[in-house]
């Protein structure tokens, strides 16, 4: 087979080749086979470019920032029924939450001033969204680009002048599929999560229980009612305690995201796969290969790397929390088998965790939490509760890999490292002196 007859039988195959090929058939352009481009380049008008992709849009039912797309998403997801917030269960929480703050002053000194709340699923949801987004918009962003400059690199000479107007759309309609899949996840998820901080993350500004399905795990784990919402209560106001009093903590999560977007890539085969189905005569099918196929985010080793970082650190800050709370629930005849329930229960994953972990393409479970846990317990036992909370007084103290795996040796190797650093700084202390 010739060259030229290799090129003829491999455009028909080429899967951007065939959608701009279909665009331009949408345009008005004849004499072209299906998947083949006319020669000599024929007018294209760019506004049916943005037409097409806006229908695609339209078809979703949704439009503006991924954050109001999310909450759109959200609120049409959460399980029903929602029972509202009564004055019983509000009292209750109340309750839970004061009583947690008066056994938590007796096990650490980290405090939080945010009032305690009761949500519904719907209001866990729709709370729940400017903080997902804000923590994965770089991930969103970083795909998109790479999603358009895949797009751009292959696109025929005859479109490049319309490539600034798709450019734009592609990237509106990237928010609002980002958004949307953010927005299904978090609804779905209500209807198990028992705090706001299930994912030891700084989502939510003020501690929260989810009065409603505590009530179903209570029952679900056959544990009483009242003693399983006090534990979540103080493990709860424990993760605020820690993020309020260790400001930078939020931003180092912040910023271990933003180290993993940037080292996000796009699966370019899953890219020519998606637009290769995409059919003008059905644009709802091509809607759902937009919300499968658009996020599938493939990491580089750089990226691994801020994974296994961010891993650490959500199985640091729930690990602590859990050893936090055991300590201050001594009274509560159950606590044994809460503690327990509640390790396996986060160490267990729904559907709908896996759907949101694959669009990050991160797992936020805290596998090490048992591992962290014991470093937690065995400083506080060996040193104290100020050598526990003082873990989190610098990001350089925050356990490795190696301190989670060997718990006992954690006060060595930092020690050795905090030595290390003051004799690199003397030494660049004299030569400064030196030179001067």
């Amino acid at each position: 087979m010739s060259d030229k007859d290799r090129d003829k039988d491999s455009s028909g195959d080429d899967p951007l080749n065939n959608l701009f090929g279909m665009l331009f058939s949408l345009g008005g352009a004849q004499g072209g086979a299906q998947g083949q481009f006319p020669a000599g380049g024929i007018p294209i008008d760019g506004n049916m470019l943005s037409s097409f992709l806006g229908q695609i849009q339209g078809l979703m039912g949704q439009s503006g920032s991924a954050s109001d797309v999310a909450r759109q998403t959200a609120v049409s997801k959460v399980p029903t029924p929602d029972p509202s917030v009564t004055d019983e269960v509000a009292r209750g929480t109340h309750d839970a939450f004061r009583l947690a703050e008066l056994w938590l002053e007796r096990v650490t000194e980290f405090t939080t001033t945010n009032e305690p709340q009761s949500l519904t699923r719907k209001d866990w949801a729709t709370g729940s969204v400017d903080g997902w987004v804000e923590l994965a918009q770089p991930i969103q962003a970083n795909m998109s680009r790479t999603f358009t400059d895949s797009l751009s690199d292959q696109i025929p000479e005859e479109m490049r002048p319309f490539m600034s107007s798709m450019s734009a759309m592609m990237t509106n309609m990237s928010a609002s599929l980002f958004g949307a899949q953010i927005g299904e996840a978090l609804g779905t998820l209500s209807g198990s999560v028992l705090t706001g901080t299930d994912y030891n993350l700084p989502i939510l500004d003020a501690p929260a229980l989810i009065e409603s399905n505590i009530a179903g795990a209570s029952a679900e784990l056959d544990l009483d009612h009242t003693q399983l919402r006090i534990f979540v209560a103080c493990v709860e106001l424990a993760k605020h305690s820690l993020f309020a009093s260790t400001p930078w903590l939020a931003g180092h999560i912040r910023t271990a995201f933003a180290k993993y977007a940037s080292n996000v890539e796009v699966d370019s085969s899953n890219i020519h796969d998606m637009m290769g189905n995409i059919d003008p005569q059905n644009l709802h099918a091509a809607t759902e290969e937009l919300r499968n196929g658009m996020f599938k985010p493939v990491s580089t080793e750089e990226g691994e790397q801020a994974k296994e970082s961010l891993t650490r650190i959500v199985s640091a800050v729930a690990g602590w929390a859990d050893v936090v709370a055991y300590n201050a629930c001594e009274p509560l005849e159950q606590r044994d088998e809460i503690r327990e329930a509640l390790r396996r229960r986060t160490t267990m994953t729904s559907d709908s965790e896996d759907a949101l972990s694959q669009l990050i393409g991160l797992d936020l479970t805290p596998t090490r939490l048992r591992d962290a846990a014991a470093l937690f317990t065995y400083l506080e036992s060996s040193e104290g509760a100020e050598a526990r909370d003082a873990v989190f007084r610098h990001p350089d103290a925050l356990p490795t890999t190696a301190d989670l795996d060997d718990p006992l040796g954690y006060s060595e190797r930092h020690t050795e490292q905090a030595q290390t650093e003051d004799d690199m700084d003397e030494a660049l202390r004299r030569l400064l002196e030196e030179e001067s």
